[in-house]
């Protein structure tokens, strides 16, 4: 399955990479192609052209150390999500913001219960962000 986000489709071994770089960090290709690439038989140069496709578009920035390039995720995971989410939302809710709060509530309710709590939390720890952001900006 390939994710579409906002000009940039995902496929599976992208999201496999940026979700290894996620967890364990930076990494060269090598490291990446050893975690990663023996599961499914790809082959090293897959993961170069795959990491350097990831870094054209932007999601893992790079630096040469030695003799090889090393890649770490120039985006969080939250933000890819949340990427997903909204391109997906718009395209199937005309951009009606109440329909997708809805629907990514129903989805917590049938989660579970620590879910709801969670997103309850979340929310909260938000809204402080923000009011004490709104204060910095006063007193600026």
């Amino acid at each position: 399955m390939t994710v579409r986000t906002r000009k940039i489709a995902l496929g599976p071994l992208e999201i496999s990479i940026l979700q290894y770089l996620w967890k364990s960090g930076p990494a060269e290709v090598k490291a990446a192609h050893q975690e990663l690439g023996h599961k499914d038989g790809q082959s090293y140069n897959t993961f170069q052209s795959t990491m350097d496709r990831l870094h054209k578009k932007g999601l893992l920035s790079r630096h040469k150390v030695s003799h090889a390039f090393l890649y770490e995720a120039s985006v969080s995971q939250s933000q890819v999500v949340s990427r997903v989410m909204d391109d997906v939302l718009r395209s199937l809710s005309d951009n009606s913001r109440d329909a997708y709060l809805l629907a990514f509530l129903d989805h917590a309710t049938e989660s579970d219960s620590a879910a709801l709590d969670a997103l309850e939390r979340l929310i909260k720890e938000r809204r402080q962000e923000q009011s004490a952001s709104r204060r910095g900006e006063d007193d600026g």
